[in-house]
């Protein structure tokens, strides 16, 4: 019976921590609060996200404003809770030191530029490339349009930096955020299925299929599964002239909240 309430106790336990912010807005502000707060930064976060903020498997957070939320509170929810939908975890870390975190973070703004730079491109001509020859619209979604297989690209111009978004393009394999990861698994009737990881268990695993379909298997039915490390977006170095490629990161450089571009 004691092991039972323990057990019910460590089952209530996320429930209890969660909500536990008690302040609306940053109360960690010395110079010590801000060491702790890079230090805890570099160990949760700066492999994603890197140390300044603009490079990283992760969203460019060395910017003046966010698509999720700006305030101290709405900082800190993303950071204890993440975000659904992406790659971005919940920490659970006590209040404290999730403000000590922020307060390191918020310095990102002070150097923040405008983000993509569309550089020399047409970015007329990297949408046409985008809509089309590239085929990117099959797996990735530009506001109401699109696919779900990879990154919705809505607001790369804000979100990526230069160098993330030719990495994307020309070594997609290089770096696979968890929730684009490939499984390909071949079932006992000899189907082969390809596809977007979503979720697993020891008995189970989900993934959206290339025709965006929510399979779910049970491994032990299954003649092979495996994780290869190969993207499902292909590499278009080869694909794309060293033009064409500089009119589509001009394009995707574009894709930005009209409404919060003037903040950046």
């Amino acid at each position: 019976m004691q092991s039972m309430r323990c057990f019910a106790l460590l089952l209530a336990l996320p429930v209890l921590l969660a909500g536990a912010r008690t302040h609306e807005s940053n109360p960690m502000n010395s110079a010590e609060d801000f060491q702790e707060g890079k230090r805890l930064y570099r160990i949760h976060c700066g492999n994603c996200h890197g140390m300044q903020g603009d490079t990283g498997r992760g969203a460019r957070l060395a910017r003046k404003s966010y698509v999720h939320g700006n305030t101290d509170a709405e900082l800190f929810d993303i950071v204890e809770g993440g975000i659904p939908g992406t790659d971005m975890p919940g920490l659970w870390l006590e209040e404290d030191d999730v403000w000590r975190i922020l307060l390191f973070v918020r310095t990102f703004a002070e150097t923040a530029s405008k983000g993509c730079d569309p550089g020399n491109g047409e970015a007329a001509a990297g949408k046409q490339i985008f809509d089309t020859k590239g085929s990117c619209l099959a797996c990735h979604t530009v506001g109401n349009t699109g696919g779900r297989l990879g990154p919705d690209m809505s607001f790369a111009g804000e979100l990526y930096t230069n160098d993330q978004l030719r990495r994307a393009l020309l070594e997609p394999a290089r770096d696979v955020a968890n929730r684009y990861r490939t499984v390909r698994v071949v079932t006992a009737d000899g189907e082969r299925v390809d596809g977007a990881w979503m979720n697993e268990n020891s008995y189970r695993i989900y993934l959206m299929d290339r025709s965006e379909n929510i399979r779910s298997f049970r491994k032990a039915d299954l003649v092979s599964f495996e994780m290869p490390s190969e993207s499902l977006m292909p590499a278009y170095k080869g694909l794309l002239s060293a033009g064409e490629l500089e009119d589509l990161l001009a394009y995707l450089c574009t894709l930005r909240s009209p409404a919060k571009e003037a903040a950046q």
